[in-house]
């Protein structure tokens, strides 16, 4: 009611408005079917009005009704709380049908249009008094729709971002779920291994040169190395170490990364090259290596041995932008969104952690990742990282 008495206030609608309507009642009434008729030649005319109304002779009808049964209050004399909730309960009840927002003006228009036409002609001052209160009632039937409008669509969007919020926590609770078991058999699995691991060698050693079992040992060993990558992603996804802060050169560090995957031979052929300065900023190195490290390989698996891998850096402000950039066959559209949630792989080989853990380690660091992609074109990530990291993300990241 409160907002009412605002909405009345502010076009001047009172008491004597009131009256004024009243008086009015007994001329107007009878021209409401005739109304009614010809505010519907108008609409159904339009050429926009065929996906509203579509519901054929039966939401005809009852719209009919309705529309006459709000044309009659406006001359009732009574503009109380339930007047009020009437209008509101109209406006929603548009939103839920579709009608656009735009055809309530145009409606109200109409309306007011066809009441000056079939009264104008009196001569009766008080026709005259109650068409002027009429022209005020209509903009405050017009802005009360207006702001329900608003009200519902408002709504909608908070159900929407509620369900959408009630989907994420859902999700972020079975992955938890999930972290935790997969820690548990990370360290589970993860001793056992380094004891496999050794009792191979061994038993490798032990083997004649002449032996043909003896070629299958580095074999086992790559394998039960694969193994033990895998529980590594895991672990540091699930339970991630708290970073130990302190100034990183970024630049001198990926020129580093570089000259280590150089020495690989299946990275031999890779021309990578770093571009900007070689900043410093607050960060854990540790986990610094483990970031970019993950996404030159992953740039360079997308690619060929001619095809260039950037690293470029660029100060934006208390930040620092990190993009690694390839030319490789680039993403989806679809792959690309999914990229970065946990397990998510289009590899053969691998957990679908790697761009999970870059982004805990970027966000771990005050920052984000981001992809972009095309098809055929390439992938570039971007990293952004905080240059000097407040004590409170610090302790938000532990």
């Amino acid at each position: 009611m409160e907002r009412f008495d605002e909405f009345r206030s502010f076009l001047g609608f009172n008491e004597s408005d009131a009256a004024n309507l009243r008086a009015l009642r007994p001329v107007a009434s009878p021209l409401v079917p005739r109304i009614v008729s010809k505010f519907y030649e108008v609409v159904l005319g339009h050429s926009g009005s065929a996906g509203v109304f579509s519901g054929g002779a039966e939401q005809m009808n009852r719209l009919r009704v309705v529309f006459t049964q709000w044309l009659n209050e406006l001359f009732n004399g009574v503009y109380d709380e339930h007047y009020f909730s009437s209008r509101i309960r109209i406006g929603h009840t548009h939103v839920r049908i579709g009608l656009p927002q735009h055809y309530m003006p145009l409606a109200i228009e109409v309306v007011g249009q066809h009441f000056r036409n079939e009264l104008s002609s009196m001569a009766d001052e008080f026709v005259r008094k109650g068409l002027t209160s009429l022209q005020k009632l209509l903009l405050l039937d017009l802005t009360i729709m207006l702001h329900s409008y608003k009200e519902a669509y408002s709504q909608e969007i908070r159900d929407l971002e509620r369900r959408a919020m009630g989907g994420e926590l859902e999700r972020a609770r079975h992955l938890a779920e999930i972290g935790e078991l997969a820690a548990s058999l990370a360290h589970e699995i993860k001793n056992p291994l380094a004891g496999i691991s050794g009792a191979i060698q061994v038993i490798g050693e032990s083997l004649p040169e002449s032996n043909p079992c003896r070629q299958v040992v580095p074999e086992i060993l790559a394998q039960i190395n694969r193994l033990d990558d895998t529980v590594k992603d895991l672990l540091s996804y699930a339970r991630p170490a708290p970073p130990n802060m302190h100034p990183v050169n970024v630049g001198g560090l990926v020129i580093r990364i570089f000259a280590l995957l150089q020495q690989e031979p299946a990275l031999s052929g890779f021309p990578m090259q770093y571009l900007g300065a070689e900043k410093d900023i607050n960060a854990d190195e540790r986990l610094l290596e483990q970031l970019f490290m993950n996404l030159i390989l992953n740039a360079a698996q997308a690619s060929t041995t001619a095809s260039p891998i950037d690293v470029e850096l660029v100060e934006n402000g208390r930040f620092v932008e990190i993009a690694v950039r390839d030319r490789g066959s680039g993403m989806s559209p679809e792959v690309q969104r999914k990229a970065i949630e946990p397990f998510f792989t289009t590899k053969a080989k691998g957990t679908g952690l790697g761009l999970a853990i870059c982004r805990r380690i970027a966000e771990a660091h005050g920052g984000s990742i981001s992809i972009e992609s095309e098809p055929g074109l390439g992938t570039t990530v971007i990293v952004q990282l905080r240059v000097d990291l407040p004590e409170l993300c610090v302790e938000s990241a532990q």
